[in-house]
């Protein structure tokens, strides 16, 4: 009896005192859920692009399941959503561009759900009449870089056309005729 008291004393001192592989875990899952959080409160600002690249590797994976796009690299990423040259401005310059309804991590995968805001797009509002809704996937590395990230946009009937008549003309497979991709 005295050896199984003195066993199980042993067993508990050596379970506080070793270090505990999900704690580790939840740190890290702590620490991309902050990093999946800066990431898209700097891009509900749409301000700062440099900063919005820097959650980024080099050599990121990225699709668009909508559009049918798919980007093999930060500087293709730079490309298509380019937001130093869009129509892209807000209602307001307070205005968030995204609103986050929920954000779920788990280990080194953060999904995020929401909807965009009203904005104007080359003097046009693009307002909440169909929906603007989103799901985004980021995929992070080792050093909470993404690198890969998916998007599930709900696009307004006008884009969608254009992917349906692209896809007529030219095939799925092909980029739409606006993503220049040359460097």
């Amino acid at each position: 009896m005295v050896r199984l008291s003195l066993f199980t004393i042993t067993l508990l001192l050596l379970r506080c005192t070793s270090p505990d592989v999900s704690d580790e875990t939840t740190d890290f899952e702590t620490s991309i859920r902050q990093t999946t959080e800066d990431y898209f409160a700097t891009f509900s600002q749409r301000k700062d692009w440099d900063k919005l690249l820097s959650f980024y590797r080099s050599d990121l994976q990225f699709h668009d399941i909508a559009l049918h796009i798919e980007l093999d690299s930060l500087w293709q990423f730079e490309r298509f959503y380019n937001w130093p040259d869009t129509g892209f401005h807000k209602l307001s310059p307070d205005q968030e561009h995204l609103a986050i309804e929920s954000i779920v991590v788990e280990d080194s995968t953060a999904v995020a759900r929401g909807h965009l805001n009203p904005f104007y797009y080359y003097g046009e509002l693009v307002d909440s009449d169909w929906g603007m809704e989103f799901t985004i996937w980021l995929y992070f590395d080792q050093h909470k870089k993404i690198k890969r990230q998916v998007d599930w946009f709900e696009y307004d009937p006008k884009v969608l056309e254009s992917v349906l008549a692209r896809y007529k003309k030219q095939g799925v497979d092909q980029l739409p005729d606006w993503l220049n991709l040359d460097r």
